[in-house]
């Protein structure tokens, strides 16, 4: 079992936001959370990359307990926060970053070109959309055995959301976990779909052409 979570609970203010969750997760599987907004997506996101702390329960990443060190560097966590330095070049970057991580450069290389970004441009250059796209290629070249993604086709249009499903289509290795507001398009690339209600993991599955059933079901 790559992930496993045991009794997961998580306040803010005093307020349960995930309570008593279990979730297991096989290598090689591409998780949907699926929930609207304000229902825990991103905070569960954020416990299992080690950046938000839990109240009680446990946590496994390939066996390593979490958090830990040695569980982070297992992971690459591409947030929704626009976070880079805004003054760095798109190559100056990745320069950074790799003093942290281990990247594939050529993957970057490549992910760079397929989504027709200039390089020599420095990041506040870029429009929100595009610095999406820029976030997207950097945590996708690190060689991590899991990938937390969170809300990827935020603020993107139609084009730029293509352009996203088709980077994470050349993704042939690694475990995902991937949450959404925008259900359609992630469906194709995600092999079990889970739902978060009330704190926990109410209902899952692998079946494509049920999930807007499901989730009407579940959040109406």
């Amino acid at each position: 079992m790559m992930i496993k979570v045991r009794n997961l609970f998580k306040t803010y203010g005093g307020k349960p936001v995930l309570k008593d969750l279990d979730f297991e997760v096989e290598e090689g599987e591409r998780v949907y959370i699926l929930a609207p907004n304000g229902f825990g997506k991103t905070t569960f996101l954020k416990i299992l990359a080690n950046i938000e702390p839990f109240q009680k329960g446990d946590l496994e990443i390939f066996g390593v307990k979490s958090p830990s060190p040695k569980a982070r560097s297992l992971i690459s966590y591409i947030s929704e926060r626009d976070n880079l330095y805004p003054n760095l070049r798109v190559f100056d970057i990745l320069k950074f970053i790799s003093g942290f991580w281990e990247v594939d450069k050529i993957r970057f290389e490549n992910f760079i070109s397929f989504l027709r970004i200039n390089p020599s441009k420095r990041y506040s250059e870029f429009s929100k959309g595009e610095r999406t796209l820029i976030r997207l290629a950097l945590g996708l070249s690190i060689n991590a055995k899991l990938y937390l993604i969170d809300e990827p086709l935020s603020s993107l249009d139609f084009v730029l959301r293509e352009r996203v499903m088709d980077l994470l289509k050349e993704m042939n290795n690694g475990t995902f976990i991937l949450t959404s507001h925008e259900i359609d398009d992630l469906l194709p690339f995600a092999n079990r779909f889970v739902f978060l209600k009330d704190g926990k993991f109410a209902l899952e599955t692998r079946d494509r052409e049920s999930v807007k059933d499901i989730y009407r079901e579940v959040f109406a």
